[in-house]
């Protein structure tokens, strides 16, 4: 079964989470690699290269990043991550929509992998800490949605506080959110 954590984080949120994660070293791919892409590390000085909202985080030391080239279409050529049999997290990015509100970003991980409802193998559990890691950070410093569902950075929600950023669920229906107290 898949983890995932659901927030809204403006770039100082999401600086604080790199700077968190830094130690892990982590490493970030796109979600379409091009043949010969040198990974960036998860650190805060890495953000002002990222461009796109989708990347993966993989934890390399635990095992390698499986991939495959791309065999139709527009994205031909490039590799595209197993997100399965590799030790990754897919990291979306909170980020601006066109009206300027902030729509959610997340972070998805198949951390328990089988066939077989016997077998108990899946991912390294150190990959798992990892992940339970930054969920703990979410409930120690940022704050909760209303509805629930969501965290929220310290920064974006002291701007929802204020009245100057709107928190807007994905998707093409997507709803306001509030900040729980």
């Amino acid at each position: 079964m898949a983890a995932t954590i659901h927030y809204f984080m403006l770039p100082e949120d999401e600086r604080a989470v790199f700077r968190h994660l830094a130690r892990r070293d982590l490493t970030l791919y796109p979600e379409l690699v091009p043949p010969g892409w040198t990974p960036l590390p998860v650190r805060e000085e890495s953000l002002a290269q990222l461009e796109g909202t989708s990347w993966y985080m993989a934890a390399e030391r635990f095992g390698p990043v499986i991939v495959h080239p791309v065999k139709r279409g527009p994205d031909k050529g490039l590799l595209a991550i197993e997100e399965i049999p590799s030790p990754v997290f897919h990291y979306e990015r909170s980020v601006r929509n066109d009206a300027g509100e902030l729509v959610e970003g997340r972070l998805w991980a198949e951390l328990d992998v089988t066939d077989d409802p016997g077998d108990r193998r899946g991912k390294p559990h150190a990959l798992k800490a990892v992940f339970e890691e930054v969920h703990h950070l979410f409930r120690k410093s940022w704050r909760r949605s209303d509805p629930k569902g969501f965290w929220v950075g310290p920064a974006a929600a002291a701007a929802w506080k204020r009245g100057e950023l709107v928190l807007r669920e994905a998707g093409h229906k997507g709803r306001e959110i509030g900040v729980w107290r």
